[in-house]
């Protein structure tokens, strides 16, 4: 069993489990940059975290009540190498983007840009509820589910919140930048039209002007001579 919040702010929890002690979001350029992870010039590290051990008792439990089915066994003895996943996870928020690298023996890494978040859940188990751990599903436009999620983690409404405020953030800059850009291609447009409408009366006004000089050397060669000698023009004829 689960609880699952929509993409709102709750205040009043997130003073609760700051009071508690979780690991809160700290402010920009109080993380050091892990060694895996590669940013930009104006790139900074708002929060870093990993799943937590306790996580793993509900494993715990699960294996212990099913050992006369031989299954809990098996899940047992598989204890080591989810501890193991669990040590080798790490999730990364920065002023631009959201990161999840994982792998035991290799290294998987994805990222989700900050601008392009469409909704952020938080998924709350039955034993993150009496351990205080939650996870962050965090999806784009257009995608079916969960691109990525930030699995068993504390305090993760704060971290979600950070996340929704950056990315409101991210998207009003991007939309501020897009229109400036579109004012400026505007004001150029306007300025290549009225070039054109110029270029176009001149062209214009050079065409009328042919016609009137050639027009005396037209009426000049409709005018023609018989065998008589008397002259005689078109209009005569």
């Amino acid at each position: 069993m689960s609880t699952r919040d929509p993409d709102t702010t709750d205040q009043e929890t997130t003073a609760s489990t700051d009071d508690a002690g979780g690991t809160t979001p700290a402010g920009t350029g109080e993380y050091e940059t892990p060694e895996w992870l590669s940013l930009d010039p104006d790139e900074e590290v708002v929060w870093i975290g990993e799943p937590v051990l306790l996580s793993l008792v509900g494993t715990v439990v699960v294996g212990v009540v099913l050992i006369p089915l031989l299954v809990g066994l098996v899940i047992l003895l598989a204890l080591p190498f989810s501890y193991l996943t669990i040590k080798n996870t790490d999730f990364v928020v920065t002023t631009k983007s959201l990161y999840v690298k994982k792998g035991v023996l290799s290294t998987n890494i994805e990222t989700v840009d900050i601008d392009k978040i469409q909704n952020t859940e938080y998924n709350q188990s039955f034993w993150g509820k009496q351990f205080d751990y939650a996870n962050i599903d965090i999806s784009t436009a257009g995608s079916a589910g969960a691109d990525i999620t930030f699995q068993s983690i504390e305090n993760a409404r704060a971290v979600r919140e950070r996340i929704s405020e950056l990315g409101n953030r991210a998207r009003s800059g991007r939309g501020a930048s897009a229109g400036g850009e579109e004012g400026g291609r505007s004001r150029d447009d306007r300025l290549d039209e009225l070039v054109a409408e110029l270029r176009a009366t001149r062209e214009a006004m050079e065409r009328i002007e042919a016609k009137l000089d050639s027009s005396p050397a037209a009426e000049e060669s409709n005018d023609t001579t018989d065998g008589t000698g008397e002259s005689w023009t078109e209009t005569d004829r």
